[in-house]
Protein backbone atom coordinates (compact mmCIF):
# COMPACT_ATOMS: atom_id res chain seq x y z
CA UNK A 1 0.00 0.00 0.00
CA UNK A 2 2.80 2.42 0.89
CA UNK A 3 4.53 1.67 -2.44
CA UNK A 4 1.30 2.37 -4.32
CA UNK A 5 0.87 5.68 -2.49
CA UNK A 6 4.46 6.60 -3.32
CA UNK A 7 3.96 5.82 -7.02
CA UNK A 8 0.69 7.77 -7.04
CA UNK A 9 2.36 10.77 -5.39
CA UNK A 10 5.25 10.74 -7.86
CA UNK A 11 2.80 10.45 -10.78
CA UNK A 12 0.79 13.42 -9.45
CA UNK A 13 3.96 15.49 -9.13
CA UNK A 14 4.94 14.60 -12.69
CA UNK A 15 1.50 15.59 -13.97
CA UNK A 16 1.74 18.96 -12.22
CA UNK A 17 5.24 19.51 -13.62
CA UNK A 18 4.14 18.65 -17.16
CA UNK A 19 1.07 20.89 -16.90
CA UNK A 20 3.22 23.69 -15.53
CA UNK A 21 5.71 23.37 -18.37
CA UNK A 22 2.89 23.32 -20.94
CA UNK A 23 1.55 26.58 -19.55
CA UNK A 24 4.75 28.32 -20.63
CA UNK A 25 5.65 26.32 -23.78
CA UNK A 26 3.87 28.64 -26.20
CA UNK A 27 4.72 31.89 -24.43
CA UNK A 28 7.01 33.92 -26.68
CA UNK A 29 8.34 36.19 -23.94
CA UNK A 30 9.82 35.73 -20.48
CA UNK A 31 10.67 38.45 -17.94
CA UNK A 32 12.85 37.92 -14.87
CA UNK A 33 12.07 39.74 -11.62
CA UNK A 34 14.42 39.88 -8.65
CA UNK A 35 13.07 40.15 -5.10
CA UNK A 36 15.15 41.69 -2.32
CA UNK A 37 14.28 41.61 1.38
CA UNK A 38 17.79 42.46 2.60
CA UNK A 39 18.51 45.83 4.31
CA UNK A 40 19.12 47.50 0.93
CA UNK A 41 15.78 46.19 -0.34
CA UNK A 42 12.53 45.79 1.59
CA UNK A 43 14.46 45.18 4.83
CA UNK A 44 12.18 42.37 6.02
CA UNK A 45 13.88 40.02 8.47
CA UNK A 46 11.57 36.99 8.54
CA UNK A 47 9.98 34.71 5.95
CA UNK A 48 6.50 35.55 4.64
CA UNK A 49 4.27 32.84 3.18
CA UNK A 50 1.43 32.98 0.63
CA UNK A 51 2.08 36.67 0.12
CA UNK A 52 0.36 38.62 -2.72
CA UNK A 53 3.08 40.59 -4.51
CA UNK A 54 1.86 43.59 -6.52
CA UNK A 55 3.35 43.93 -10.01
CA UNK A 56 2.56 47.11 -11.93
CA UNK A 57 2.92 47.28 -15.70
CA UNK A 58 3.14 50.49 -17.71
CA UNK A 59 4.36 51.74 -21.07
CA UNK A 60 7.90 52.13 -19.74
CA UNK A 61 8.36 48.56 -18.55
CA UNK A 62 6.01 46.49 -20.71
CA UNK A 63 4.99 46.28 -24.38
CA UNK A 64 1.22 45.73 -24.24
CA UNK A 65 1.06 44.88 -27.96
CA UNK A 66 2.92 41.63 -27.20
CA UNK A 67 0.17 40.36 -24.88
CA UNK A 68 -3.48 39.45 -25.39
CA UNK A 69 -5.93 42.32 -25.13
CA UNK A 70 -7.22 41.26 -21.71
CA UNK A 71 -3.96 39.86 -20.34
CA UNK A 72 -5.26 36.28 -20.53
CA UNK A 73 -1.83 34.97 -21.58
CA UNK A 74 0.00 36.29 -18.51
CA UNK A 75 1.60 33.58 -16.38
CA UNK A 76 4.06 33.60 -13.46
CA UNK A 77 6.46 30.94 -12.28
CA UNK A 78 9.05 30.36 -9.58
CA UNK A 79 11.49 28.65 -11.95
CA UNK A 80 12.17 29.58 -15.56
CA UNK A 81 9.62 27.10 -16.89
CA UNK A 82 8.34 25.36 -13.76
CA UNK A 83 6.46 26.17 -10.60
CA UNK A 84 3.31 27.93 -11.79
CA UNK A 85 2.24 30.67 -9.37
CA UNK A 86 -1.35 31.77 -8.79
CA UNK A 87 -2.05 35.30 -9.97
CA UNK A 88 -4.93 37.76 -10.12
CA UNK A 89 -5.28 40.58 -12.63
CA UNK A 90 -6.83 43.53 -10.81
CA UNK A 91 -6.41 45.98 -13.70
CA UNK A 92 -5.63 45.47 -17.39
CA UNK A 93 -6.00 48.62 -19.49
CA UNK A 94 -4.32 48.03 -22.83
CA UNK A 95 -5.47 51.37 -24.26
CA UNK A 96 -3.84 53.39 -21.48
CA UNK A 97 -0.96 50.91 -21.09
CA UNK A 98 -1.54 50.16 -17.44
CA UNK A 99 -1.97 46.93 -15.49
CA UNK A 100 -1.82 45.69 -11.91
CA UNK A 101 -1.34 42.01 -11.11
CA UNK A 102 -1.14 40.21 -7.76
CA UNK A 103 1.09 37.12 -7.61
CA UNK A 104 1.00 34.72 -4.65
CA UNK A 105 4.34 33.39 -3.46
CA UNK A 106 6.52 32.62 -0.47
CA UNK A 107 9.15 35.27 0.22
CA UNK A 108 12.34 34.63 2.19
CA UNK A 109 13.37 37.19 4.76
CA UNK A 110 16.69 39.06 4.68
CA UNK A 111 17.65 37.70 1.27
CA UNK A 112 18.47 39.31 -2.07
CA UNK A 113 18.55 37.57 -5.44
CA UNK A 114 15.20 35.77 -5.16
CA UNK A 115 13.64 35.38 -8.60
CA UNK A 116 10.29 34.85 -10.26
CA UNK A 117 9.38 34.89 -13.94
CA UNK A 118 6.54 36.37 -16.00
CA UNK A 119 5.50 34.73 -19.29
CA UNK A 120 3.30 36.07 -22.09
CA UNK A 121 2.78 35.98 -25.85
CA UNK A 122 0.55 32.89 -26.29
CA UNK A 123 -2.44 34.08 -28.32
CA UNK A 124 -4.44 30.90 -27.56
CA UNK A 125 -3.86 31.00 -23.80
CA UNK A 126 -6.85 30.68 -21.50
CA UNK A 127 -7.30 33.23 -18.75
CA UNK A 128 -5.90 31.86 -15.47
CA UNK A 129 -6.42 34.96 -13.33
CA UNK A 130 -7.91 33.75 -10.02
CA UNK A 131 -8.38 36.23 -7.19
CA UNK A 132 -9.91 33.56 -4.95
CA UNK A 133 -6.67 31.56 -5.11
CA UNK A 134 -4.44 34.56 -4.45
CA UNK A 135 -6.59 35.97 -1.63
CA UNK A 136 -7.52 32.60 -0.19
CA UNK A 137 -10.02 32.42 2.69
CA UNK A 138 -8.21 29.34 4.01
CA UNK A 139 -5.06 31.42 4.43
CA UNK A 140 -6.63 34.07 6.63
CA UNK A 141 -8.15 36.50 4.14
CA UNK A 142 -11.73 37.36 5.09
CA UNK A 143 -12.29 40.05 2.44
CA UNK A 144 -10.21 42.18 0.09
CA UNK A 145 -11.58 45.23 -1.70
CA UNK A 146 -9.24 46.68 -4.32
CA UNK A 147 -11.65 49.64 -4.73
CA UNK A 148 -10.59 50.13 -8.34
CA UNK A 149 -14.08 50.10 -9.85
CA UNK A 150 -15.37 53.18 -11.68
CA UNK A 151 -17.55 54.88 -9.07
CA UNK A 152 -21.22 53.87 -8.93
CA UNK A 153 -24.13 53.15 -6.59
CA UNK A 154 -25.10 49.83 -8.17
CA UNK A 155 -25.66 47.16 -5.54
CA UNK A 156 -22.55 45.04 -4.90
CA UNK A 157 -20.51 47.16 -7.32
CA UNK A 158 -17.32 47.17 -5.23
CA UNK A 159 -16.10 43.59 -5.42
CA UNK A 160 -14.59 41.44 -2.71
CA UNK A 161 -11.67 39.57 -4.30
CA UNK A 162 -12.13 36.55 -2.02
CA UNK A 163 -14.59 33.67 -2.24
CA UNK A 164 -16.67 35.23 0.56
CA UNK A 165 -18.11 37.66 -2.01
CA UNK A 166 -18.76 40.36 0.59
CA UNK A 167 -19.25 43.03 -2.05
CA UNK A 168 -19.82 46.70 -1.31
CA UNK A 169 -22.41 49.23 -2.46
CA UNK A 170 -21.61 52.88 -3.07
CA UNK A 171 -23.66 55.32 -0.98
CA UNK A 172 -24.29 58.86 -2.34
CA UNK A 173 -21.37 58.37 -4.73
CA UNK A 174 -21.26 60.34 -7.96
CA UNK A 175 -21.21 57.91 -10.85
CA UNK A 176 -18.52 57.51 -13.48
CA UNK A 177 -15.32 58.75 -11.86
CA UNK A 178 -12.03 56.90 -11.64
CA UNK A 179 -8.85 58.03 -9.89
CA UNK A 180 -5.35 56.70 -9.55
CA UNK A 181 -4.69 55.04 -6.22
CA UNK A 182 -1.57 53.87 -4.50
CA UNK A 183 -2.01 50.68 -6.54
CA UNK A 184 -4.00 50.83 -9.76
CA UNK A 185 -7.30 52.66 -9.31
CA UNK A 186 -8.98 53.63 -6.03
CA UNK A 187 -12.11 55.10 -4.45
CA UNK A 188 -12.26 58.91 -4.22
CA UNK A 189 -14.78 60.04 -1.60
CA UNK A 190 -16.14 63.50 -0.78
CA UNK A 191 -17.08 64.27 2.82
CA UNK A 192 -19.58 67.02 1.97
CA UNK A 193 -21.50 64.57 -0.24
CA UNK A 194 -21.47 61.84 2.47
CA UNK A 195 -19.95 59.39 0.02
CA UNK A 196 -18.92 55.96 1.29
CA UNK A 197 -19.09 52.22 0.63
CA UNK A 198 -21.30 49.89 2.66
CA UNK A 199 -20.57 46.17 2.77
CA UNK A 200 -24.00 44.55 2.44
CA UNK A 201 -23.38 41.36 0.51
CA UNK A 202 -22.52 37.98 1.97
CA UNK A 203 -22.61 36.97 5.62
CA UNK A 204 -22.03 39.90 7.99
CA UNK A 205 -21.04 37.50 10.74
CA UNK A 206 -17.67 36.88 9.08
CA UNK A 207 -16.71 40.37 10.28
CA UNK A 208 -17.67 39.72 13.91
CA UNK A 209 -13.99 39.51 14.76
CA UNK A 210 -12.59 40.66 18.07
CA UNK A 211 -9.64 38.92 19.71
CA UNK A 212 -7.73 37.71 16.65
CA UNK A 213 -7.80 39.77 13.46
CA UNK A 214 -6.01 42.29 11.24
CA UNK A 215 -7.42 45.02 9.02
CA UNK A 216 -5.54 47.38 6.74
CA UNK A 217 -6.02 50.14 4.19
CA UNK A 218 -4.14 52.72 2.14
CA UNK A 219 -5.49 56.21 2.87
CA UNK A 220 -4.85 59.74 1.65
CA UNK A 221 -6.88 62.66 2.99
CA UNK A 222 -7.68 65.67 0.85
CA UNK A 223 -8.77 67.51 3.99
CA UNK A 224 -10.31 66.99 7.44
CA UNK A 225 -13.50 69.08 7.19
CA UNK A 226 -15.54 67.64 10.07
CA UNK A 227 -15.50 70.21 12.88
CA UNK A 228 -15.90 67.45 15.45
CA UNK A 229 -13.20 65.28 13.94
CA UNK A 230 -13.47 61.50 13.68
CA UNK A 231 -13.48 61.08 9.91
CA UNK A 232 -13.64 57.33 9.32
CA UNK A 233 -11.48 55.26 7.02
CA UNK A 234 -12.59 51.72 7.87
CA UNK A 235 -14.98 50.50 10.58
CA UNK A 236 -17.68 48.06 11.61
CA UNK A 237 -19.96 50.58 13.24
CA UNK A 238 -19.14 52.56 16.36
CA UNK A 239 -19.29 49.58 18.73
CA UNK A 240 -16.83 47.23 17.02
CA UNK A 241 -13.38 47.41 15.47
CA UNK A 242 -12.66 50.71 13.75
CA UNK A 243 -10.06 53.06 12.30
CA UNK A 244 -10.72 56.79 12.32
CA UNK A 245 -9.15 60.19 12.75
CA UNK A 246 -8.99 61.14 16.41
CA UNK A 247 -10.66 64.51 16.99
CA UNK A 248 -9.24 67.70 15.51
CA UNK A 249 -5.68 68.94 15.15
CA UNK A 250 -5.81 71.50 17.96
CA UNK A 251 -6.67 68.83 20.54
CA UNK A 252 -3.10 67.58 20.48
CA UNK A 253 0.19 69.03 21.69
CA UNK A 254 1.94 69.65 19.41
CA UNK A 255 -0.97 70.06 16.96
CA UNK A 256 -1.27 67.04 14.67
CA UNK A 257 -3.78 65.02 12.67
CA UNK A 258 -3.75 61.77 14.64
CA UNK A 259 -5.68 58.55 14.10
CA UNK A 260 -6.95 55.87 16.44
CA UNK A 261 -8.03 52.26 16.34
CA UNK A 262 -10.68 51.07 18.77
CA UNK A 263 -12.26 47.97 20.25
CA UNK A 264 -15.43 47.82 22.31
CA UNK A 265 -15.89 46.71 25.92
CA UNK A 266 -19.38 45.72 27.09
CA UNK A 267 -21.83 47.21 27.46
CA UNK A 268 -20.77 50.35 25.53
CA UNK A 269 -17.25 51.45 26.40
CA UNK A 270 -14.66 52.53 23.83
CA UNK A 271 -11.11 51.26 24.23
CA UNK A 272 -8.97 53.24 21.80
CA UNK A 273 -5.30 53.33 20.88
CA UNK A 274 -4.14 56.71 19.53
CA UNK A 275 -1.37 56.82 16.96
CA UNK A 276 1.70 59.03 17.01
CA UNK A 277 2.03 59.79 13.28
CA UNK A 278 0.84 63.14 11.92
CA UNK A 279 -1.48 62.11 9.08
CA UNK A 280 -0.92 65.16 6.91
CA UNK A 281 -3.28 65.64 3.95
CA UNK A 282 -2.22 64.91 0.37
CA UNK A 283 0.06 62.05 1.42
CA UNK A 284 -0.44 58.29 1.29
CA UNK A 285 -0.34 56.24 4.49
CA UNK A 286 -0.52 52.47 4.87
CA UNK A 287 -2.40 51.73 8.10
CA UNK A 288 -2.68 48.33 9.77
CA UNK A 289 -4.57 47.40 12.95
CA UNK A 290 -3.76 44.11 14.67
CA UNK A 291 -5.93 42.48 17.35
CA UNK A 292 -3.92 39.85 19.21
CA UNK A 293 -5.74 39.72 22.53
CA UNK A 294 -4.98 41.29 24.93
CA UNK A 295 -2.66 43.33 22.70
CA UNK A 296 -3.84 45.99 20.26
CA UNK A 297 -1.24 47.21 17.74
CA UNK A 298 -1.24 50.07 15.25
CA UNK A 299 1.24 50.09 12.36
CA UNK A 300 1.78 53.06 10.03
CA UNK A 301 3.90 52.66 6.90
CA UNK A 302 5.24 49.30 7.99
CA UNK A 303 6.38 50.44 11.45
CA UNK A 304 4.78 49.82 14.84
CA UNK A 305 3.29 53.20 15.75
CA UNK A 306 1.73 52.35 19.11
CA UNK A 307 0.52 49.40 21.17
CA UNK A 308 -1.71 48.77 24.18
CA UNK A 309 -2.47 45.88 26.52
CA UNK A 310 -6.23 45.82 27.12
CA UNK A 311 -7.21 42.96 29.40
CA UNK A 312 -10.97 43.18 29.22
CA UNK A 313 -13.69 41.64 27.05
CA UNK A 314 -13.79 42.79 23.42
CA UNK A 315 -17.11 42.61 21.58
CA UNK A 316 -18.61 43.22 18.13
CA UNK A 317 -21.97 44.70 17.14
CA UNK A 318 -24.43 44.02 14.31
CA UNK A 319 -23.66 46.98 12.04
CA UNK A 320 -22.20 46.53 8.55
CA UNK A 321 -18.62 47.28 7.63
CA UNK A 322 -18.15 50.75 6.20
CA UNK A 323 -15.29 51.89 3.98
CA UNK A 324 -15.03 55.65 4.22
CA UNK A 325 -17.72 56.20 6.85
CA UNK A 326 -19.07 55.23 10.23
CA UNK A 327 -21.87 52.82 9.27
CA UNK A 328 -23.62 53.15 12.63
CA UNK A 329 -23.91 56.96 12.36
CA UNK A 330 -23.50 57.66 8.63
CA UNK A 331 -25.02 61.15 8.76
CA UNK A 332 -22.83 62.60 11.52
CA UNK A 333 -20.21 64.08 9.20
CA UNK A 334 -17.70 61.29 9.77
CA UNK A 335 -17.27 60.28 6.13
CA UNK A 336 -13.81 60.35 4.57
CA UNK A 337 -12.62 63.20 2.37
CA UNK A 338 -9.93 61.75 0.14
CA UNK A 339 -8.84 58.52 -1.50
CA UNK A 340 -8.93 54.97 -0.11
CA UNK A 341 -7.28 51.92 -1.63
CA UNK A 342 -6.76 48.21 -0.96
CA UNK A 343 -8.94 47.56 2.10
CA UNK A 344 -8.43 44.15 3.71
CA UNK A 345 -9.71 42.10 6.64
CA UNK A 346 -7.96 38.98 7.98
CA UNK A 347 -9.18 36.56 10.65
CA UNK A 348 -5.76 36.28 12.28
CA UNK A 349 -3.12 38.65 13.66
CA UNK A 350 -0.48 39.31 10.99
CA UNK A 351 3.11 39.59 12.17
CA UNK A 352 5.60 42.41 11.68
CA UNK A 353 7.24 40.70 8.68
CA UNK A 354 3.99 40.49 6.69
CA UNK A 355 3.07 44.08 7.58
CA UNK A 356 6.52 45.43 6.70
CA UNK A 357 6.56 43.61 3.34
CA UNK A 358 3.01 44.74 2.60
CA UNK A 359 4.09 48.35 2.90
CA UNK A 360 7.55 48.06 1.36
CA UNK A 361 6.32 46.16 -1.70
CA UNK A 362 3.47 48.59 -2.39
CA UNK A 363 4.89 52.01 -1.53
CA UNK A 364 5.99 54.55 -4.11
CA UNK A 365 9.66 54.03 -4.93
CA UNK A 366 9.67 50.45 -3.61
CA UNK A 367 13.03 48.63 -3.52
CA UNK A 368 11.62 45.12 -3.17
CA UNK A 369 11.02 44.09 -6.79
CA UNK A 370 13.37 44.86 -9.68
CA UNK A 371 12.87 44.21 -13.39
CA UNK A 372 15.76 42.21 -14.83
CA UNK A 373 16.29 40.39 -18.13
CA UNK A 374 13.60 40.07 -20.79
CA UNK A 375 13.94 37.11 -23.16
CA UNK A 376 12.37 36.50 -26.57
CA UNK A 377 12.10 32.71 -26.71
CA UNK A 378 11.05 32.35 -30.37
Amino acid sequence: MNSLRHVTSVYAILLVSVASAQDFAKSRFRQTFELNTSPNGANVKGDVYNFPVAISLNEKNFNFSEANGNGSDIRFSRGKDTGLLAHSVELWDKENKSALIWVKMDVSGNKSGQTIFMHWGDVAAQNMSDSKAVFNNKEGFVSVWHLGETSDTIKDHYKDATANAAHGTGINIKKGSSVNGRLGKAAALINSEKEWIRIDAGDRKIFDLTNKMTFSIWAMANSYPNKGGYETMFAKGDNSWRLQKFGIKSWHNPPADLIEICVEEPPHADLCLVGRTDMVPKKWFHIVAVHDYPNLKLYVNGVLDNTANLQTNWISDVHPVGIGNQSQFPDNGRSWDGILDEARVYNLPKDENWIKLDYESQKEGQQFLTWKQKEVKF
